[in-house]
């Protein structure tokens, strides 16, 4: 819904830009840690890029077949994707969000071989 409780496209796209926070920094935007001024999107924003892996859920930094420097390289490249997708959906001010269309074509490959599944492990406390 959004601060003004309105449904709207770019209220979806806030709402995508903060599943997608959650899902990859395994918090909740309600958790304890988050009050006041504090928010789940704030505290993943002073953390990218450079200190992107200190915010990112560990379980999912874990699950790979293959070797940790193959794994840092390919984790790194999509979790930055991923964030530079969430953080300007769920900017504050609607008319700064990005368009519904820009995280389409953000979340798709350029190149039609290079189809990537993305598989998410449920973080359960």
């Amino acid at each position: 819904f959004g601060m003004a409780g309105k449904v709207s496209i770019k209220a979806d796209v806030y709402s995508y830009g903060i599943l997608l926070l959650d899902v990859f920094a395994g918090r909740k935007p309600t958790n304890e840690q988050f009050d006041g001024d504090f928010s789940l999107r704030q505290w993943v924003a002073e953390a990218f890029p450079v200190a992107i892996s200190d915010v990112i859920d560990s379980h999912l930094l874990n699950e790979s077949n293959t070797t940790p420097t193959e794994r840092s390289a390919a984790m790194n490249d999509l979790l930055v994707k991923t964030v530079e997708i969430g953080l300007p959906c769920s900017r504050v001010s609607p008319n700064e969000r990005m368009d519904v269309k820009e995280v389409v074509v953000g979340d798709t490959t350029e190149d039609k071989n290079d189809r990537r599944i993305i598989q998410i492990y449920p973080y359960i406390p």
